[in-house]
């Protein structure tokens, strides 16, 4: 006879803490607009999964931070509790029904619809949160890319959008990935991710810096930060002044930017002040919010091609971490969220 959760057959009191974490993390999400979207017109024969059924499937994914689509099948198939959770009723949909759903999800409207709710977490955040966005900071972080950047199919790669990225690590060597990019707007404070954009690898980090600051005002209805924070990768006098022009009537943004050592004009005029210099390592939380997202919510588990898929999986990862955040209801677990 097979134990399950430690005793022999589990009564309906005997729910894990999972399902309800799932239930108030569903509560969280802002998904009814997307759900009439994904829903569709109506049509003639099998009505197949509910897409609200496949939502929460996908959402329950990545909170758990499985490695694939197979483990969450078999997820779904191992424990009832989760899959009942997420509104399955019967069988459990398969691996190629949830690639479609991929491809639905990844549709310009789909798309748009998951940008907007990632906006909408990011104003309740910011109405919830005391001084969210006030101290933001910006990074990027490369994505291994679900195919192989130095074989080549009839002059072509595997995965077009792809582009090869070059980072240099802790210890000072270059590091090349082939993928993507993810550009995170991070609170400093509460350490949590604002906006995200994608690109291919080879994309200068600086070129995303203004549309990500445009992007967050989109998203959030009062975003005048006090400081916006960079490392020398957005040495730039285009992201100051655009700074200092969009933000400046409504109360000074400082751009804590550490400039690059070939600009002297900027070098010049950068005081490293004690303050300065307090404010600059405020950056590190968007190295601790990147290696969340990495670790915890799927964010280097690319099993897609193209930069619309990746761009719908990255969204996914963001929006479980600024909903769980929700859902915990404290602000001394934000932090530790993961």
């Amino acid at each position: 006879m097979a134990y399950r959760y430690g005793r022999l057959n589990p009564t309906a009191t005997q729910v894990p803490p999972v399902v309800s974490e799932l239930e108030a993390l569903f509560a969280a999400i802002p998904d009814e607009a997307l759900l009439t979207t994904l829903q569709g017109p109506v049509r003639r024969g099998p009505k197949g999964y509910d897409p609200k059924t496949l939502w929460r499937c996908y959402v329950a994914f990545y909170y758990l931070g499985l490695p694939s689509v197979s483990d969450l099948v078999r997820t779904l198939h191992d424990n009832p509790y989760i899959a009942k959770a997420c509104g399955v009723d019967g069988d459990v949909p398969s691996q190629p029904t949830f690639s479609r759903f991929m491809t639905r999800l990844a549709k310009l409207a789909n798309r748009k619809g998951l940008r907007s709710v990632m906006w909408t977490l990011a104003d309740t955040l910011q109405r919830t949160l005391p001084d969210f966005g006030k101290s933001v900071s910006v990074d990027s972080t490369d994505i291994k890319g679900w195919s192989n950047g130095a074989k080549h199919y009839n002059g072509k790669s595997s995965d077009p959008d792809a582009g090869w990225c070059v980072k240099t690590n802790t210890e000072g060597n270059k590091k090349f990935v082939w993928g993507y990019k993810a550009h995170i707007l991070t609170d400093t404070t509460y350490e949590l991710p604002i906006v995200v954009d994608v690109t291919a690898g080879n994309v200068h980090d600086s070129m995303r810096a203004t549309p990500v600051l445009r992007q967050a005002k989109y998203a959030i209805n009062s975003f005048f930060p006090k400081y916006f924070i960079a490392d020398s990768a957005y040495s730039s006098d285009k992201i100051r002044k655009h700074i200092h022009r969009n933000y400046w009537p409504h109360g000074r943004c400082e751009a804590i930017i550490d400039p690059n050592r070939s600009h002297t004009k900027a070098v010049a005029r950068t005081m490293k002040t004690p303050e300065w210099k307090a404010i600059y390592n405020r950056r590190t939380a968007s190295e601790r919010v990147n290696s969340r997202l990495k670790a915890c919510r799927r964010l280097n588990e690319v099993r897609t091609r193209g930069r619309f898929r990746v761009y719908v999986h990255v969204l996914l990862s963001v929006m479980v971490m600024q909903a769980q955040a929700l859902a915990t209801g404290c602000r001394q677990s934000v932090r530790k969220v993961a």
